[in-house]
């Protein structure tokens, strides 16, 4: 028997904390690499690496003994609230909104984390981590958080009509309910309740259904094979395993378990680095072939056009015997070539990004693309003073039509600043989550089945050359609005 609990209550709890510890730090290092551009990458990362810190304390009470693993549980129990805050608050979006609500869960969680880790050198404060009081200030403020927690998520649900995000939404309200439940069970524990161990199985739980956000409904708005998962999880179970040998093997030696432990992660670490080394060098050869094909695919179309109207006019022409005839079929024949050339010409600078100023009236340019994807004249809003720029008309024109190929049901508004054309593409559709905000210029990104994913992102950097930007302001339900500045002088 240890602290009420049986042998096999114990034994039980020991391989639950293993696997958890295993998983929830597997799931962190993934969200760091997989996830590294999304904002969701590192609250989940913080949120698991402190689970595993607790789980793994769990071990060392079980391997090691002694108060250094009950200080290192007690720290890592007052971190998990704040750091759960913080991701579901990223994922719902309302970071910002609930600003002060983490401010003061970190001040209470943070202060009592702190006040634990003092237990290394005070009897008393580790004498109060054992104590109900330690376990009754907890819940003074996990009860508070929890709820706002599962509040924010129900109302997400509610207002999210995309099919895979409220899937999303629900995964992460079942674990939460999952974690709160088990991990409050374990904190009654601690007041003196007959309540059973079950934090550790819950985590494993925990982690699992966070996994499965991540693999199955691409959390990050990317695909993470199940083959890179396996890999993860694999290395941190080697590492974890390990770690664990080396405590049991220099029990009551400190230096030599430091020594033991640098040098299981130095070897890890390395071997991480080759093969992190080599999934990035494939994973980028990847994208430049993408990027190729896609590129190509594009010009095809649209130099096809013209083609077969070259290829048309010179077999009539082969046969023709009327003079006149002949004469307007080497005319169309001339124009169409001279228009593959310019389309090859145009690709080229695209491929570069290099800009070729004239003066260019960007009304003229919006009217122009407004025809050309059939936008009434009344979604139009154009600036009366016809305002004109330094640009490369046919690189704007681009960028102009790739956002509102993008579009459903849009409206195109131009005006003038002081120094900037700001031209506005608003799309009432379904509007963007926060992921897919945060990731819309990027390449290859797209929430349109068949998209390239290029289109936002080749815009941006039209602007970028001519010394503007490109931004984006999107809300689910609410549509999208993409701005685009082209800077001019005072005087124009």
């Amino acid at each position: 028997m240890q602290d009420g609990i049986s042998v096999n209550e114990w034994t039980a709890r020991f391989w639950f904390s293993l696997l958890a510890a295993i998983g929830t730090l597997s799931l962190a290092a993934t969200a760091l690499v997989a996830g590294r551009k999304s904002a969701l990458s590192r609250p989940l990362a913080i949120f698991c690496f402190t689970l595993f810190g607790w789980n793994f304390a769990t071990l060392g009470q079980h391997t090691m003994g002694g108060s250094a693993p009950t200080v290192l549980d007690a720290l890592f129990t007052a971190l998990s609230p704040p750091c759960l805050l913080d991701f579901i608050l990223a994922f719902v979006g309302e970071l910002k909104r609930w600003r002060r609500a983490r401010v003061a869960a970190w001040a209470l969680f943070g202060s009592l984390g702190a006040l634990s880790l003092v237990g290394f050198g005070s009897k008393e404060i580790l004498a109060f981590i054992d104590a109900p009081s330690w376990a009754a200030w907890f819940l003074v403020g996990w009860i508070p958080s929890s709820v706002l927690s599962a509040y924010v998520l129900v109302k997400h649900l509610g207002r999210t009509s995309d099919a895979r995000e409220k899937a999303r939404a629900r995964t992460v309200l079942v674990a939460l309910a999952i974690g709160v439940t088990t991990s409050t069970s374990d904190i009654a524990r601690g007041l003196g309740l007959p309540t059973p161990y079950v934090a550790a199985m819950g985590t494993l739980v925990v982690a699992a259904l966070l996994t499965t956000l991540v693999i199955r409904f691409e959390l990050f708005d990317r695909n993470v094979s199940l083959r890179t998962s396996v890999y993860v999880i694999g290395m941190i179970g080697a590492l974890v395993t390990l770690e664990l040998v080396v405590f049991r093997i220099f029990a009551g030696s400190l230096p030599a378990q430091t020594l033991g432990t640098a040098i299981v992660l130095f070897v890890v670490l390395a071997v991480a680095r080759e093969l992190g080394l080599a999934f990035a060098e494939a994973r980028e050869r990847t994208q430049r072939l993408a990027i190729v094909g896609r590129f190509s695919a594009q010009m095809a179309h649209d130099v096809r056009g013209p083609l077969t109207a070259l290829l048309g006019a010179a077999q009539v022409l082969e046969g023709e015997k009327d003079e006149t005839k002949r004469d307007e079929l080497l005319k169309l024949t001339v124009e169409q070539a001279r228009r593959v050339s310019a389309i090859v010409d145009r690709y080229d600078r695209m491929a570069r990004v290099e800009p070729r100023p004239t003066r260019v009236r960007v009304n003229e340019v919006v009217e122009a693309v407004a025809r050309q994807h059939h936008i009434a004249k009344s979604s139009l809003i154009l600036d009366a003073s016809d305002p004109e720029c330094e640009a490369d008309r046919d690189l704007f024109e681009s960028a102009l039509e790739n956002v509102v190929r993008n579009a459903v049901e849009v409206r195109i508004a131009t005006s003038r600043t002081n120094d900037a054309i700001v031209v506005r593409v608003i799309d009432t559709g379904v509007g963007m989550d926060v992921r897919q905000r945060e990731r819309a210029f990027e390449d290859f990104f797209t929430t349109k089945d068949g998209g390239s994913g290029l289109g936002l992102s080749f815009a941006r950097r039209v602007l970028v050359a001519h010394g503007g930007d490109a931004t984006l302001e999107s809300e689910l339900g609410r549509g999208t609005t993409i701005e685009l500045r082209l800077p001019c002088d005072g005087g124009a």
